[in-house]
């Protein structure tokens, strides 16, 4: 298997980082990124990396990958507090910024680190959690590759990254193109800002990537937003998009003779593990697709038994890039796979005559109301494709609706009455201008609590039924 260092090798004199100013070939990446780096207190050091969108900060990374050090991404604007938390519960060797050019040796003693391991990411980059994912170095390298493959990557493309690479998605962007000796332009710019559009213009960019919040502003730009000769492909991964907007795309996509794909995984595999067929989309737009190469997707029930054909289950992965497992601090940094290529996503799904997977909830999105059991990604699903964004969360026998932007309250608790044959004593329902969520289109529990408590008292008050 060609890793990191192979293949920067075989595209040295490839032009590799692209920024507006300047444009550094693989050979030149991966020597600014060692200078940067420095010497290091052991041949394979633990090193803090505060990523940000620079050729710097991606330099950096490409190095330790390439030499074989052990980087543990996060976001350079993590505060503070939560940063030291972090680095007095893992004793990395060196904290590293690469932006700023701040490079901090640590003095504690460095915890030993498994031979298999390659890379971690945090569960949540943006809160400082110090639950990390453990992921082998072969694991990230197929992944990358694996990614490559479908895509049908090449030394020709030159997607333009806006996403943090810190987030597991923005990272899987820099892998597979790495991988595949393509050009990564780097953007500080957001798809809602004119400048976006403008460097994709400038750059002659080939690809952009987006979460599903990106993908809704986008399609607000119409058809003639999209209208840049360079463009050849669209992918959208960090949660469920509405069909509705995945038609329009590869609708779009079919008439332009462009792709779309839509895109599932997670940080525990590495990241991903399906996708939808181009050509499928259009067709299929409520389906995550098939598995990655490598990958085999099983559905089991709660006894862990393969489900009937067309039934729901669980879906559990096997594959290379599954995480080692999760890490709580150093000491974990030396354990070997405690997963053993397997894992459990939580995601309920069903497998289609067409082959095809669909995922019907969330194993852990679940609650009972007086008995009933709800699945909650069923009843956000359903409010959307009645017009409402919603978010539904919750205790058992409490269940909280918050609709983002107008509508009636009490219409919507009568319409999930219905819908799902609940009682209606339990249910409450709150309207607010909108939900705070992070770079990656997340809403965290912490902005829904907010946002439920800016809405004010309840429209609809429980009663007795």
């Amino acid at each position: 298997m060609t890793g990191f260092a192979d293949a920067f090798s075989i595209h040295a004199s490839r032009p590799c980082l692209r920024e507006p100013d300047r444009t550094l070939t693989y050979a030149e990446a991966l020597a600014l990124g060692r200078e940067i780096v420095g010497p290091l207190p052991r041949d394979r050091a633990l090193v803090m990396l505060r990523c940000s969108l620079t050729i710097p900060s991606v330099a950096a990374y490409m190095s330790l990958l390439a030499d074989g050090h052990v980087p543990l991404l996060l976001e350079s604007s993590l505060a503070q507090p939560l940063l030291d938390g972090l680095a007095e519960l893992y004793r990395p060797d060196v904290i590293l910024d690469p932006a700023s050019g701040e490079r901090t040796v640590s003095t504690d003693a460095p915890g030993a680190l498994h031979s298999d391991l390659g890379l971690l990411l945090t569960t949540s980059g943006s809160t400082g959690s110090p639950k990390l994912v453990r992921l082998k170095t072969s694991g990230v390298v197929a992944n990358a590759q694996a990614i490559a493959a479908y895509l049908g990557l090449s030394e020709t493309e030159r997607p333009l990254l806006h996403l943090p690479m810190s987030y597991s998605y923005g990272m899987s962007i820099i892998n597979s193109h790495l991988m595949a000796g393509a050009s990564i332009c780097l953007t500080q710019k957001s798809v809602m800002e004119p400048g976006y559009w403008e460097e994709l213009r400038s750059h002659e960019a080939t690809s952009i990537a987006g979460v599903p919040f990106h993908y809704m502003a986008i399609r607000r730009l119409g058809e003639k937003g999209l209208d840049i000769p360079s463009l050849k492909t669209l992918t959208q991964a960090g949660g469920r998009l509405d069909p509705r907007i995945i038609a329009f795309f590869a609708d779009w996509a079919g008439r332009t003779g462009r792709q779309f794909f839509v895109m599932y995984g997670q940080t525990e595999a590495g990241p991903r593990i399906a996708y939808l067929p181009p050509e499928q989309a259009a067709t299929a737009p409520e389906a995550i697709g098939v598995p990655i190469d490598g990958v085999t997707i099983d559905l089991l029930d709660d006894s862990g038994a393969p489900v009937a054909e067309g039934e729901e289950g669980e879906m559990v992965v096997r594959g290379p890039s599954v995480m080692m497992g999760y890490a709580l601090a150093a000491e974990d940094l030396a354990r070997g796979d405690d997963l053993g290529g397997v894992l459990k996503t939580g995601d309920l799904a069903k497998r289609g005559e067409d082959g095809l997977l669909r995922i019907t909830g969330r194993a852990a999105r679940m609650l009972k109301i007086y008995g009933l059991r709800v699945n909650l990604e069923e009843i956000d699903r359903r409010l959307a494709d009645l017009g409402h964004s919603a978010v539904a969360f919750g205790t058992d026998d409490s269940l909280r609706i918050l609709i983002e932007g107008e509508a009636d309250a009490q219409s919507v608790r009568e319409q999930v009455v219905e819908l799902f044959s609940l009682p209606p004593r339990g249910i409450e329902v709150r309207c607010c201008p909108g939900i705070t969520r992070s770079a990656t289109g997340k809403v965290t529990a912490t902005a829904l609590s907010e946002a439920w408590e800016a809405a004010g008292q309840p429209a609809t008050a429980g009663s007795a039924a």
